[in-house]
Protein backbone atom coordinates (compact mmCIF):
# COMPACT_ATOMS: atom_id res chain seq x y z
CA UNK A 1 0.00 0.00 0.00
CA UNK A 2 1.01 3.63 -0.50
CA UNK A 3 0.62 5.75 2.36
CA UNK A 4 -2.90 7.25 1.74
CA UNK A 5 -3.93 3.80 1.19
CA UNK A 6 -2.45 2.46 4.78
CA UNK A 7 -3.80 5.50 6.26
CA UNK A 8 -7.45 5.34 5.05
CA UNK A 9 -6.75 1.21 6.25
CA UNK A 10 -5.65 2.00 9.59
CA UNK A 11 -9.05 4.47 9.51
CA UNK A 12 -10.98 2.12 8.65
CA UNK A 13 -9.52 -0.31 11.30
CA UNK A 14 -10.27 1.44 14.19
CA UNK A 15 -14.12 2.32 12.35
CA UNK A 16 -15.16 -1.18 11.51
CA UNK A 17 -12.93 -3.49 13.86
CA UNK A 18 -12.48 -1.61 17.61
CA UNK A 19 -15.86 0.64 16.68
CA UNK A 20 -14.57 3.55 17.68
CA UNK A 21 -15.14 7.14 16.60
CA UNK A 22 -12.74 9.52 15.27
CA UNK A 23 -11.67 12.75 17.74
CA UNK A 24 -12.53 16.41 16.48
CA UNK A 25 -8.78 18.01 15.40
CA UNK A 26 -7.89 21.75 15.33
CA UNK A 27 -8.29 22.72 11.74
CA UNK A 28 -4.61 24.12 12.16
CA UNK A 29 -3.75 20.62 12.79
CA UNK A 30 -2.52 20.35 9.17
CA UNK A 31 -1.23 16.70 7.63
CA UNK A 32 -1.37 15.05 10.82
CA UNK A 33 -3.19 11.69 10.50
CA UNK A 34 -6.88 11.63 12.36
CA UNK A 35 -7.22 9.34 15.84
CA UNK A 36 -10.05 7.55 16.72
CA UNK A 37 -11.03 6.65 20.60
CA UNK A 38 -13.95 5.16 22.23
CA UNK A 39 -16.18 7.99 22.80
CA UNK A 40 -18.45 8.21 25.54
CA UNK A 41 -22.25 7.32 25.00
CA UNK A 42 -20.69 4.42 22.79
CA UNK A 43 -20.44 0.66 22.84
CA UNK A 44 -17.04 0.58 22.68
CA UNK A 45 -16.67 3.09 25.97
CA UNK A 46 -18.99 1.24 27.75
CA UNK A 47 -17.09 -2.18 27.41
CA UNK A 48 -13.95 -0.68 28.07
CA UNK A 49 -15.26 1.16 31.32
CA UNK A 50 -17.16 -2.24 32.67
CA UNK A 51 -13.94 -4.22 31.82
CA UNK A 52 -11.87 -1.58 34.35
CA UNK A 53 -14.38 -1.54 36.62
CA UNK A 54 -13.96 -5.46 36.92
CA UNK A 55 -10.29 -4.60 37.46
CA UNK A 56 -9.85 -6.46 33.94
CA UNK A 57 -9.04 -4.47 30.51
CA UNK A 58 -11.16 -5.28 27.12
CA UNK A 59 -9.23 -6.94 24.44
CA UNK A 60 -9.14 -3.38 22.08
CA UNK A 61 -7.28 -1.68 25.06
CA UNK A 62 -4.40 -4.21 24.32
CA UNK A 63 -4.05 -4.09 20.44
CA UNK A 64 -2.65 -0.68 18.67
CA UNK A 65 -1.75 -0.38 15.01
CA UNK A 66 0.97 1.63 12.95
CA UNK A 67 2.41 2.36 9.89
CA UNK A 68 5.22 -0.24 8.75
CA UNK A 69 7.38 -0.81 5.73
CA UNK A 70 8.24 -3.95 3.97
CA UNK A 71 11.47 -5.07 5.13
CA UNK A 72 14.55 -3.75 2.46
CA UNK A 73 12.28 -1.37 0.78
CA UNK A 74 13.82 2.30 1.54
CA UNK A 75 11.03 3.86 -0.12
CA UNK A 76 9.48 6.20 2.04
CA UNK A 77 5.69 6.77 0.86
CA UNK A 78 4.87 2.78 -0.93
CA UNK A 79 5.18 -0.73 -0.39
CA UNK A 80 3.94 -0.12 3.33
CA UNK A 81 1.35 -2.41 5.19
CA UNK A 82 -0.39 -2.14 8.51
CA UNK A 83 1.40 -3.13 11.82
CA UNK A 84 -1.15 -4.77 14.92
CA UNK A 85 0.44 -4.65 18.14
CA UNK A 86 -0.94 -7.07 20.58
CA UNK A 87 0.35 -7.46 24.23
CA UNK A 88 -0.51 -11.38 24.54
CA UNK A 89 -0.49 -14.41 21.98
CA UNK A 90 -4.07 -15.19 23.05
CA UNK A 91 -5.27 -11.91 21.07
CA UNK A 92 -3.48 -13.28 18.08
CA UNK A 93 -7.33 -14.79 16.73
CA UNK A 94 -8.60 -12.30 18.99
CA UNK A 95 -12.20 -10.59 16.37
CA UNK A 96 -11.05 -7.11 16.09
CA UNK A 97 -7.31 -8.57 14.77
CA UNK A 98 -8.62 -11.04 12.34
CA UNK A 99 -10.97 -8.05 11.27
CA UNK A 100 -7.97 -5.99 10.84
CA UNK A 101 -7.00 -8.26 8.48
CA UNK A 102 -9.42 -8.53 6.41
CA UNK A 103 -9.88 -4.97 6.21
CA UNK A 104 -5.84 -4.57 4.89
CA UNK A 105 -6.35 -7.79 2.90
CA UNK A 106 -2.98 -9.32 3.80
CA UNK A 107 -1.24 -6.23 4.32
CA UNK A 108 -0.57 -6.58 7.82
CA UNK A 109 2.04 -7.97 10.33
CA UNK A 110 0.87 -9.12 14.14
CA UNK A 111 3.69 -8.54 16.84
CA UNK A 112 3.50 -9.84 20.03
CA UNK A 113 4.84 -7.43 22.72
CA UNK A 114 3.62 -7.68 25.88
CA UNK A 115 2.53 -5.50 28.75
CA UNK A 116 3.44 -1.85 27.88
CA UNK A 117 4.77 -0.36 30.98
CA UNK A 118 6.48 3.60 31.68
CA UNK A 119 9.76 2.96 32.04
CA UNK A 120 11.06 2.69 35.52
CA UNK A 121 14.02 1.13 37.32
CA UNK A 122 21.11 0.36 38.25
CA UNK A 123 22.11 2.77 40.02
CA UNK A 124 23.95 6.30 38.94
CA UNK A 125 26.01 9.00 39.88
CA UNK A 126 26.34 13.11 40.39
CA UNK A 127 27.35 14.92 37.26
CA UNK A 128 28.26 18.21 36.79
CA UNK A 129 28.24 19.42 34.35
CA UNK A 130 25.10 18.09 33.65
CA UNK A 131 24.86 15.33 30.95
CA UNK A 132 21.69 14.30 28.57
CA UNK A 133 21.47 10.93 29.43
CA UNK A 134 21.84 10.44 32.99
CA UNK A 135 20.18 9.94 36.26
CA UNK A 136 17.39 12.71 37.32
CA UNK A 137 14.10 12.73 38.67
CA UNK A 138 12.00 14.51 40.75
CA UNK A 139 12.37 14.34 44.43
CA UNK A 140 9.72 12.02 45.28
CA UNK A 141 9.79 9.46 41.99
CA UNK A 142 12.75 7.25 41.88
CA UNK A 143 14.22 7.73 38.67
CA UNK A 144 14.52 8.84 34.95
CA UNK A 145 16.73 9.92 32.45
CA UNK A 146 17.28 13.46 31.92
CA UNK A 147 16.65 13.52 28.00
CA UNK A 148 17.79 17.15 26.46
CA UNK A 149 18.13 20.61 27.08
CA UNK A 150 15.43 23.47 25.90
CA UNK A 151 14.43 27.14 26.35
CA UNK A 152 11.09 28.09 26.34
CA UNK A 153 9.35 31.76 25.38
CA UNK A 154 10.37 33.69 28.39
CA UNK A 155 14.35 32.92 27.84
CA UNK A 156 14.33 30.17 30.43
CA UNK A 157 16.85 27.09 30.35
CA UNK A 158 16.11 24.15 31.34
CA UNK A 159 15.58 20.23 30.83
CA UNK A 160 13.01 18.24 29.24
CA UNK A 161 12.07 14.26 30.07
CA UNK A 162 8.97 12.69 30.93
CA UNK A 163 5.96 13.67 33.04
CA UNK A 164 6.06 10.60 34.89
CA UNK A 165 10.17 11.66 35.70
CA UNK A 166 9.69 15.22 36.59
CA UNK A 167 6.27 15.93 37.11
CA UNK A 168 5.61 12.57 39.40
CA UNK A 169 2.80 11.36 36.88
CA UNK A 170 0.35 14.75 37.81
CA UNK A 171 1.14 14.57 40.85
CA UNK A 172 3.73 17.62 41.32
CA UNK A 173 3.19 20.87 41.80
CA UNK A 174 4.97 24.07 39.40
CA UNK A 175 7.91 25.00 41.45
CA UNK A 176 8.71 21.65 42.79
CA UNK A 177 12.88 20.44 43.16
CA UNK A 178 14.12 18.35 40.98
CA UNK A 179 17.23 16.28 41.34
CA UNK A 180 20.13 14.67 39.73
CA UNK A 181 21.08 11.89 40.68
CA UNK A 182 17.12 10.91 40.91
CA UNK A 183 16.58 9.06 44.38
CA UNK A 184 16.85 6.00 43.60
CA UNK A 185 20.35 6.63 42.78
CA UNK A 186 20.42 8.42 46.28
CA UNK A 187 19.91 11.79 45.37
CA UNK A 188 18.94 13.76 48.39
CA UNK A 189 16.40 16.73 48.35
CA UNK A 190 18.42 17.73 51.20
CA UNK A 191 20.97 18.31 49.81
CA UNK A 192 21.78 21.57 48.00
CA UNK A 193 24.17 19.94 45.51
CA UNK A 194 21.80 17.94 44.44
CA UNK A 195 19.12 20.34 43.85
CA UNK A 196 19.42 21.14 39.89
CA UNK A 197 16.31 22.76 38.89
CA UNK A 198 12.68 23.78 39.32
CA UNK A 199 9.44 22.03 37.78
CA UNK A 200 8.51 24.70 34.90
CA UNK A 201 5.67 22.86 32.92
CA UNK A 202 4.33 19.81 32.17
CA UNK A 203 1.27 18.04 29.61
CA UNK A 204 -0.99 16.49 31.95
CA UNK A 205 -1.54 12.71 31.31
CA UNK A 206 -5.35 11.69 31.15
CA UNK A 207 -6.70 8.77 32.03
CA UNK A 208 -10.18 8.58 30.85
CA UNK A 209 -10.59 5.59 28.63
CA UNK A 210 -12.01 7.39 25.78
CA UNK A 211 -8.94 10.24 26.05
CA UNK A 212 -5.66 10.83 23.57
CA UNK A 213 -2.73 11.18 24.57
CA UNK A 214 0.04 12.34 22.28
CA UNK A 215 3.00 13.21 24.71
CA UNK A 216 4.14 11.95 28.24
CA UNK A 217 6.96 15.58 28.46
CA UNK A 218 7.80 17.95 31.28
CA UNK A 219 10.09 20.93 31.36
CA UNK A 220 12.23 22.38 34.51
CA UNK A 221 14.19 25.54 34.47
CA UNK A 222 17.66 25.12 35.65
CA UNK A 223 19.29 26.69 39.20
CA UNK A 224 22.38 27.03 36.66
CA UNK A 225 22.16 27.46 33.15
CA UNK A 226 25.99 27.52 32.75
CA UNK A 227 26.53 24.17 34.38
CA UNK A 228 25.16 21.47 31.81
CA UNK A 229 26.55 20.28 28.45
CA UNK A 230 24.05 21.40 25.87
CA UNK A 231 25.05 19.74 22.51
CA UNK A 232 26.94 16.35 23.11
CA UNK A 233 25.26 13.37 24.27
CA UNK A 234 26.98 10.81 26.58
CA UNK A 235 29.72 10.21 29.32
CA UNK A 236 33.69 10.25 27.87
CA UNK A 237 34.54 7.57 30.42
CA UNK A 238 31.55 5.28 30.02
CA UNK A 239 30.00 6.13 26.41
CA UNK A 240 32.27 5.48 23.61
CA UNK A 241 29.77 6.50 21.21
CA UNK A 242 28.89 9.87 22.00
CA UNK A 243 27.78 12.71 19.67
CA UNK A 244 26.94 16.00 19.02
CA UNK A 245 23.50 16.49 18.37
CA UNK A 246 22.03 17.57 15.13
CA UNK A 247 19.44 19.40 13.35
CA UNK A 248 15.65 17.88 14.55
CA UNK A 249 14.81 15.17 11.96
CA UNK A 250 11.21 15.79 10.89
CA UNK A 251 10.54 12.88 8.93
CA UNK A 252 11.45 9.10 10.30
CA UNK A 253 9.76 5.53 9.13
CA UNK A 254 10.00 2.56 10.23
CA UNK A 255 13.42 0.53 9.46
CA UNK A 256 15.25 3.91 10.16
CA UNK A 257 18.28 2.95 12.76
CA UNK A 258 18.38 5.11 16.01
CA UNK A 259 20.46 5.20 19.27
CA UNK A 260 20.05 6.60 22.18
CA UNK A 261 21.59 7.11 26.07
CA UNK A 262 19.75 6.63 29.28
CA UNK A 263 20.33 5.99 32.79
CA UNK A 264 20.13 2.25 32.93
CA UNK A 265 21.16 0.72 29.55
CA UNK A 266 23.47 4.02 28.83
CA UNK A 267 24.17 3.42 24.99
CA UNK A 268 22.07 1.26 23.02
CA UNK A 269 21.28 0.73 18.76
CA UNK A 270 17.86 0.22 17.75
CA UNK A 271 15.34 -0.03 14.60
CA UNK A 272 12.17 1.57 14.04
CA UNK A 273 9.30 -0.48 13.93
CA UNK A 274 6.38 1.15 13.15
CA UNK A 275 5.61 4.90 12.86
CA UNK A 276 2.04 6.54 13.74
CA UNK A 277 1.09 4.09 15.93
CA UNK A 278 -2.44 4.41 18.01
CA UNK A 279 -4.04 2.93 21.08
CA UNK A 280 -1.34 2.29 22.63
CA UNK A 281 -2.04 1.46 26.49
CA UNK A 282 0.70 1.99 29.03
CA UNK A 283 0.12 1.35 33.24
CA UNK A 284 1.44 4.63 34.06
CA UNK A 285 0.99 4.56 37.84
CA UNK A 286 2.11 1.13 39.35
CA UNK A 287 1.04 -0.63 42.81
CA UNK A 288 -2.35 -1.73 44.42
CA UNK A 289 -4.09 0.78 41.97
CA UNK A 290 -2.68 1.23 39.14
CA UNK A 291 -3.89 3.20 36.34
CA UNK A 292 -3.12 3.56 32.65
CA UNK A 293 -3.27 5.59 29.32
CA UNK A 294 -4.04 5.76 25.62
CA UNK A 295 -1.51 7.16 23.93
CA UNK A 296 -1.63 8.01 19.74
CA UNK A 297 0.66 8.83 17.27
CA UNK A 298 3.67 7.19 19.08
CA UNK A 299 6.65 5.60 17.81
CA UNK A 300 7.87 2.27 18.09
CA UNK A 301 11.38 0.87 18.30
CA UNK A 302 13.19 -2.71 18.59
CA UNK A 303 16.97 -3.03 19.86
CA UNK A 304 19.14 -4.33 17.56
CA UNK A 305 21.45 -6.90 19.38
CA UNK A 306 19.75 -5.98 22.98
CA UNK A 307 17.34 -4.32 24.35
CA UNK A 308 17.24 -0.61 23.28
CA UNK A 309 15.40 0.33 26.92
CA UNK A 310 14.80 -0.98 30.02
CA UNK A 311 13.23 0.65 33.52
CA UNK A 312 15.14 4.05 34.29
CA UNK A 313 15.53 4.80 30.68
CA UNK A 314 12.71 7.09 30.53
CA UNK A 315 12.79 10.37 29.17
CA UNK A 316 16.07 9.65 26.62
CA UNK A 317 16.43 11.48 23.68
CA UNK A 318 16.28 8.98 20.58
CA UNK A 319 18.57 10.06 17.62
CA UNK A 320 19.11 8.93 14.01
CA UNK A 321 22.26 7.30 14.01
CA UNK A 322 24.01 11.05 12.53
CA UNK A 323 22.77 11.98 15.60
CA UNK A 324 19.54 14.08 14.54
CA UNK A 325 16.65 14.25 17.28
CA UNK A 326 14.15 12.38 16.81
CA UNK A 327 11.54 11.35 20.01
CA UNK A 328 11.52 11.11 23.64
CA UNK A 329 11.59 7.46 25.43
CA UNK A 330 8.79 6.95 27.97
CA UNK A 331 7.86 3.29 27.91
CA UNK A 332 8.25 -0.36 26.78
CA UNK A 333 7.53 -3.75 26.60
CA UNK A 334 10.13 -6.67 27.69
CA UNK A 335 9.67 -9.28 24.86
CA UNK A 336 8.14 -8.90 21.28
CA UNK A 337 9.73 -6.55 18.48
CA UNK A 338 12.57 -7.36 15.62
CA UNK A 339 14.69 -9.64 17.56
CA UNK A 340 12.57 -10.29 21.04
CA UNK A 341 14.15 -8.04 22.91
CA UNK A 342 11.35 -6.11 23.52
CA UNK A 343 9.56 -2.51 21.92
CA UNK A 344 10.44 0.69 22.99
CA UNK A 345 7.76 3.67 22.65
CA UNK A 346 8.41 7.65 22.44
CA UNK A 347 7.03 10.61 21.52
CA UNK A 348 7.79 12.43 18.16
CA UNK A 349 10.26 15.12 19.24
CA UNK A 350 8.24 18.10 17.71
CA UNK A 351 4.98 16.80 19.42
CA UNK A 352 7.00 17.60 22.66
CA UNK A 353 8.58 20.73 21.72
CA UNK A 354 5.11 21.80 20.96
CA UNK A 355 3.44 20.71 22.90
CA UNK A 356 5.40 22.51 26.04
CA UNK A 357 5.93 25.26 24.01
CA UNK A 358 9.83 25.41 23.94
CA UNK A 359 12.84 25.04 21.35
CA UNK A 360 15.66 22.72 21.19
CA UNK A 361 18.68 24.50 23.24
CA UNK A 362 22.18 23.46 22.42
CA UNK A 363 23.73 26.83 22.85
CA UNK A 364 26.31 28.01 24.87
CA UNK A 365 25.77 26.93 28.32
CA UNK A 366 24.54 29.92 30.02
CA UNK A 367 24.18 32.02 26.65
Amino acid sequence: MNLDGVTNAKAEVFLRAFKYSEVLTAAMDIGASPTFSPLPGTAAHDDIVRARHGGEFDPKEKIAVGVLRRSGDRNRTSNLRLGLFVQHKKLLHHPVVEAAQRIAKGEAKVIVTGRVRRQVPARAKLCRPLLMGESIGHHRVTAGTLGFFGIDQDGKVGMISNNHVLAHTNRAKLGDIIVQPGRLDHGDVGNAAHRIAKLRAFVPIDFDPSASNFVDCAFASLDDPANCETRMVGQTDIDPDRWNLGDIEDLILDQSPVKKVGRTTRYTEGMVEAIDVDNVRVQMISGPRPRYAVFNRQVAISGTTKPFSKGGDSGSLICTAEGRPVALLFAGTETGGRNGFGITYANPIRSVLEALDIDLYTGAAGA
